[in-house]
């Protein structure tokens, strides 16, 4: 059977079993997962603990600096999903007709994430490891990058300068990432407009009615053409349970 997250790290020496009985308990009533307690509140070296974990699992471990954020496969999962379970999408794939979704995890053992996502995505998982400061850092830039278009103002007749690419000039501002790995490099440009604030209001007042359902509908599709939101996200969003104000 199968070693809990709790026995990885007790055997792995990071955490006694009174403490790994506490870091459960607090996970429950913080609706947390494990790893998150383990790491943050009872500050065990999150490097050390996931060693343990490929140890044990044999779960591919990965370096932060290889990764290649996908927006194919970010948009399987709603953002809230990656960010509450700690885990982060890396690549969707075909295997004849089933689809195969590549997932880091920071806690590769927690099955019932796995069950999610499968639930989510309709598609087999196929888990790897990631340290959860990496975890939490790739998740905001991935989705920040599918979520946010980066248009550059003209500055000449030749038309806007595209984007550039370059690696921070001071290593020091690459975050908690920084001691497990190199995070990718960062995009920047000379000016940046999120086209957020380009969303053309004219759908709306095209249509001539007060159906407030109506123009609803208009401008989440505008949303989702964007790219500013996904179907995911927002099936999921109508999911939760409305407000009783009341």
């Amino acid at each position: 059977m199968p070693k809990t997250l709790a026995e990885i790290a007790i055997e792995a020496g990071l955490v006694n079993r009174a403490g790994a009985a506490k870091a459960g308990k607090m996970a429950e009533v913080q609706k947390l997962p494990l790893v998150v307690v383990l790491v943050r509140e009872l500050k065990i070296d999150e490097v050390a603990l996931i060693g343990a974990i490929r140890r044990q699992t044999r779960v591919p471990l990965i370096d932060p600096g290889d990764i290649q954020i996908d927006p194919d496969a970010l948009r399987q999962v709603p953002r809230d999903a990656c960010a509450r379970l700690r885990v982060l999408p890396l690549g969707i794939t075909n295997d004849g007709e089933t689809r195969v979704l590549r997932l880091a995890m920071a806690d590769p053992t927690d099955t019932s994430a796995i069950l999610e996502i499968e639930s989510l995505t309709h598609c087999e998982i196929e888990v790897s490891a990631l340290p959860l400061s990496a975890i939490d850092e790739l998740v905001d830039k991935g989705y920040r990058q599918i979520n946010t278009a980066i248009v550059s103002r003209p500055t000449g007749p030749g038309g806007p300068p595209g984007p550039r690419w370059s690696e921070p000039a001071d290593a020091g501002e690459r975050g908690p990432v920084a001691k497990v790995g190199k995070i990718g490099s960062q995009l920047e440009s000379d000016s940046e407009v999120s086209v957020t604030a380009q969303i053309s209001l004219l759908a709306l007042q095209q249509l001539g009615t007060d159906d407030l359902e109506a123009r609803f509908a208009a401008l989440l599709q505008v949303l989702i053409d964007k790219g500013l939101v996904t179907e995911a996200e927002l099936a999921e969003a109508l999911k939760k349970p409305k407000p009783n104000n009341s």
